[in-house]
């Protein structure tokens, strides 16, 4: 609170406006606080290229106090908002703009760290007025996002300069108050001086600061941003551009003011792709994703490159828009169940990659003679899931009810094997790992003599140490002499009715797709859709023969007198302990679109691993 203005006899206090100071001003009135602030040893940076930059010190400075002074590089980085509404959305835009400023000194390509010196200490200095609730208000939001970054950049200490923090500053350091004045005095404290003056004096006020002759597409992005920009709609849509274009990880982005009665705007362009115009709000949705972290936003989930329905500015009444160019792969921002909500999604696609968890979790390979297996892994950004007592009781309650169970009794039942209702018991040891970041977790029919027949395992492993992926993995494991040993006596054999068939490998994959990717993470989160990913879910689909001919076991067996898989055609090698298929997929896909990627994916398994292919229906 700077400037006192008196009224019905008390004294009021007004904070200054900064943003009558415009952007260069506002550089050069944080320039010239830290002129005071470290000493008049800074070296201050004009208009054009920075190099991040606004100013920067080297060596020894009384800040921030004298007992405990830097020592070192430092810069100082100003960020100037245009319209400040004093709602969330001034915070969201700075951190935007502080993370580009972070992944740039971060990625050692850049001219500024290649050519340069990362910095030993930040400061952030800008317009917008951030909350001081401690853990959830702006400051402690801007503090964490500089701390993601402080060990990759090498950042020893740093500071924000908010609104308040430079008002604070201009009244310790009343001469750059003095200097600008007239830029930073509230209109409504000029209208009050005006009115008690009899008459008024003329006043001229020379600025001698430049304008800026801003335009869509500037860097070197004319023609590209230019052809958005009209196609969008020019002024009368997108309104001024607020800014110079600027490098934001896999493209160009720059904002724009909006007309009188629309929201602002952005303009985004992939490196060597077409520009698109979207409103500011899908931009933040966009930089979102992640929740922040290292590696999310716009440079993990990529940029806007197109909408449903197609249109040449994307609003916020799209219901999908597409993303390409992040390090996450190709996927889309989608409404979910809540209109006002959008989650990132991966595009759905299949690959041959599936060695990651073959073989994880193998305890007792080579024990029974069939292995299904489904594996999930599931980049997620939250270090802080827990497994817990009362997340483990809310895992075994959607358990108990899932159809999953109804897979594996129908496989026991067929094979003449006699089933109650499953019970799920933690795994034991060694085998078994139950603590605050594993859950594991079995079910065992068994032969009249007690004979291990069919078992179900489950596993949960939480993200740890510098992993961030999830992974959860569903098996389903016969002995096929137990269950053929159990049989009455005289019966005949029954090696050919016991096989798996097409249809229990599809009901098995399905129903194990919810156990994967929705239930068995209950035991740390309600809800993996709430969590803030860190890249797209991977599923693998595994049918592995646990004694083949090469395993030298006692009793080996062929992989076809397993699993009946006669409906791909005929497999040109007979030769097959272990046949797999990777899909990239979405959290949360309804039932009637899981069942038929399952096809898919049998398909394209068996495709993969030299069948025919499947017969003419």
């Amino acid at each position: 609170m700077a400037v006192a203005s008196a009224g019905q006899g008390e004294d009021r206090f007004v904070s200054d406006d900064l943003t009558g100071l415009g952007p260069r001003g506002f550089e050069r009135l944080c320039q010239a606080l830290a002129a005071y602030v470290f000493g008049p040893g800074i070296e201050a940076f004009g208009s054009g290229p920075d190099g991040g930059r606004e100013a920067s010190f080297h060596g020894r400075v009384p800040y921030p106090s004298s007992a405990d002074p830097w020592n070192g590089f430092g810069i100082l980085q100003a960020k100037f908002k245009e319209r400040v509404v004093g709602t969330g959305a001034d915070t969201t835009w700075l951190r935007r703009q502080v993370k580009a400023e972070l992944e740039a000194w971060a990625d050692p390509g850049k001219a500024r760290v290649s050519q340069g010196r990362r910095p030993d200490y930040l400061i952030v200095a800008t317009n917008v007025p951030l909350s001081g609730v401690p853990g959830s208000g702006g400051k402690a939001r801007i503090d964490k996002l500089i701390g993601e970054y402080s060990a990759q950049i090498g950042l020893r200490d740093w500071r924000v300069w908010d609104a308040g923090q430079i008002t604070a500053l201009l009244n310790a350091y009343p001469d750059v108050r003095r200097a600008f004045a007239a830029l930073i005095t509230p209109s409504e404290v000029l209208a009050q001086m005006r009115d008690r003056l009899d008459t008024p004096p003329e006043v001229s006020v020379v600025l001698n600061i430049p304008t800026a002759a801003i335009r869509p597409g500037q860097s070197g992005c004319e023609a590209p941003f230019a052809a958005a920009y009209n196609a969008a709609g020019g002024e009368a849509q997108l309104g001024q551009a607020l800014g110079e274009v600027y490098d934001a990880g896999p493209g160009w982005v720059q904002h724009f003011a909006g007309n009188l009665s629309g929201e602002p705007a952005v303009i985004c362009a992939l490196h060597g792709r077409a520009a698109m115009a979207v409103a500011e709000s899908v931009w933040d949705e966009v930089c979102a994703i992640g929740g922040g972290h290292p590696g999310s936003g716009a440079a993990g989930a990529g940029f806007p490159v197109g909408s449903r329905p197609q249109v040449p500015f994307i609003g916020p009444a799209s219901e999908e828009v597409e993303l390409a160019g992040g390090q996450w792969g190709p996927g889309r921002l989608a409404r979910c169940q809540r209109p006002d909500r959008w989650i990132w999604k991966p595009n759905i696609a299949f690959d041959s990659q599936t060695t990651s968890d073959r073989d994880s979790w193998g305890t007792g390979k080579g024990e029974m003679d069939l292995r299904v297996r489904l594996a999930a892994r599931i980049p997620v950004a939250d270090s802080d899931l827990r497994v817990t007592g009362a997340g483990r009781e809310r895992m075994l309650a959607a358990l108990r009810s899932a159809p999953f169970n109804d897979v594996l009794l129908t496989a026991a039942r067929r094979r003449g094997l006699k089933a109650g209702a499953l019970e799920w018991a933690e795994t034991p040891d060694p085998g078994g790992h139950n603590n605050t970041r594993f859950a594991t977790y079995q079910t065992v029919i068994r032969t009249p003599d007690q004979r291990p027949a069919l078992i179900g395992n489950l596993w949960l492993m939480l993200p740890g140490g510098y992993s961030n992926g999830l992974s959860s993995v569903a098996d389903m494991r016969f002995d096929f002499d137990a269950i053929q040993a159990s049989s009455p006596p005289g019966a005949p054999p029954a090696q050919g009715d016991i096989r798996l068939t097409r249809e229990e490998l599809i009901g098995f994959f399905a129903q194990a797709w919810d156990v994967t990717t929705a239930i068995l993470p209950m035991a740390a989160t309600a809800s993996l859709l709430d969590v803030p990913p860190a890249g797209a879910p991977r599923l693998e689909l595994h049918i592995q023969n646990e004694r083949p001919d090469t395993s030298g076991k006692p009793r080996t067996l062929s992989t076809f007198d397993l699993v009946d898989l006669s409906y791909y055609g005929r497999p040109r090698t007979t030769h097959h302990p272990d046949l797999s298929v990777g899909i990239t997929v979405p959290l949360g896909l309804p039932r009637e679109q899981i069942t038929p990627l399952v096809h898919e994916a049998l398909a394209r398994m068996t495709e993969d691993f030299g069948f025919t292919g499947a017969s003419p229906a």
